[in-house]
């Protein structure tokens, strides 16, 4: 039996490797297995205060008589816990260390793809906040190592520069931030599969609207791309994530890639090397007979690849359900937002008490996840702005709290 470590909770992971018979160790904060299933529990936990920190994992290992070297294999499939298990894995970790540096950090991966002669956008770094100059307006702040859209600052021009420099110096973040040309184009998600340095398996979703637009009160909704009806943008993808992975020398796992749409093609805007947040792995092997999670345990496990299912007729989307920030005080249920229109399922983890994050600050703030199916994409996104408008009405929010 290959004993793994898992560094950050992630109960699919646990349940995927359990399943091509791993013995699953895992390094989570404590409280974040309360809700998981019987399957989706490793066969041993380590509670550590911070799974990104090497110190705490290294510390919460000695603590229970264990080292990486205990290990066959020591892995991650969470975005901050990445550099962390290839760190302390070495020559056990499912990743080389440059490779996860180059999937997080995302100056270093835009020089990658930029050196492969790939489309990305320009970028700057800014050391420190105070010293911010912007070379070209339109462009866009956002930390080197980020997720989620989270801390990130459009800079129209010179007073949106000025308001972001002051915002960050308040909250004592002073960088190293990342500056970059402002993309135009429509955005999409490009996921899938490599192994051996080939890529296996490919997904494309569209944005409903682009990331960004978030700040402005947009929704956060991707939409599935049939293959068949558009053989012309999987021909595109498929040729940007193939030249990607080789840049960035993830030559094993699964990865998720965005990038932007205009006249001349895609252009490179940064990729992880872990599942899409969301629905997203549902989706997959709903629509395109992609499942993400065992792909991902059998390339930690060193196992071939699985086999592509059939993929399925009609629309397929998965978004995000947003409320106003504050303290909620009543919402609807997953059984209730499942009896919606065009929802197939749904998931929800606030609960009464718990504090709303702002859905302009983040693509991952709100109630929780759904997803949605129908007949035509225009379905899909009707019943999701539906579905968003009944759950902002139905839902109680103190915002004074």
């Amino acid at each position: 039996m290959t004993a793994v470590l898992l560094v950050g909770w992630r109960p699919k992971a646990v349940a995927a490797l359990r399943r091509l018979g791993a013995e699953v160790t895992c390094a989570f904060r404590p409280g974040e297995d309360d809700a998981a299933a019987p399957g989706q529990r490793p066969h041993r936990s380590v509670r550590v205060a911070d799974p990104a920190g090497v110190e705490s994992v290294l510390a919460g290992l000695a603590r229970q008589g264990l080292r990486p070297a205990d290990f066959d294999v020591v892995c991650s499939q969470q975005e901050f816990t990445m550099v962390t298990a290839a760190a302390i894995g070495g020559d056990r970790s499912w990743m080389p260390l440059p490779t996860a540096m180059n999937l997080r950090d995302k100056q270093l991966q835009k020089l990658r793809i930029r050196q492969a002669g790939l489309r990305v956008a320009d970028c700057w770094i800014v050391d420190d906040i105070r010293e911010l100059r912007v070379p070209a307006y339109p462009c866009v702040l956002k930390p080197l190592a980020g997720a989620g859209a989270r801390d990130t600052f459009v800079l129209g021009g010179p007073a949106a520069a000025e308001d972001a420099r002051e915002r960050l110096l308040d909250s004592r973040r002073r960088g190293p931030w990342l500056l970059e040309r402002f993309m135009t184009g429509h955005e999409h998600a490009v996921d899938g599969v490599v192994r051996g340095g080939q890529l296996r398996q490919l997904s494309i979703s569209r944005y409903q609207s682009n990331l960004i637009r978030m700040r402005d009160g947009a929704h956060m909704l991707y939409v599935a791309q049939d293959p068949a009806e558009q053989p012309e943008l999987y021909r595109q993808g498929w040729e940007l994530a193939e030249a990607a992975m080789r840049a960035l020398g993830h030559t094993d796992g699964v990865f998720h890639l965005e990038a932007f749409l205009n006249a001349d093609g895609f252009v490179f805007s940064e990729c992880g090397g872990r599942i899409c947040g969301g629905k997203a792995d549902v989706m997959a092997e709903l629509k395109f007979g992609i499942d993400l999670h065992d792909e991902w345990a059998r390339a930690v496990l060193r196992l071939p690849a699985g086999r592509q299912g059939p993929g399925r007729a009609g629309s397929y989307a998965h978004g995000w359900l947003p409320l106003p920030a504050g303290r909620l005080v009543s919402a609807p249920g997953p059984e209730q937002i499942a009896e919606r229109p065009g929802v197939r399922e749904a998931h929800v983890w606030l609960t009464p008490g718990d504090r709303v994050v702002d859905p302009r600050t983040s693509s991952g703030a709100g109630l929780g996840t759904v997803l949605l199916e129908g007949d035509t994409v225009a379905d899909v996104e009707r019943n999701f702005a539906d579905l968003v408008t009944w759950v902002q009405q139905t839902s109680k929010v103190d915002q004074d709290a």
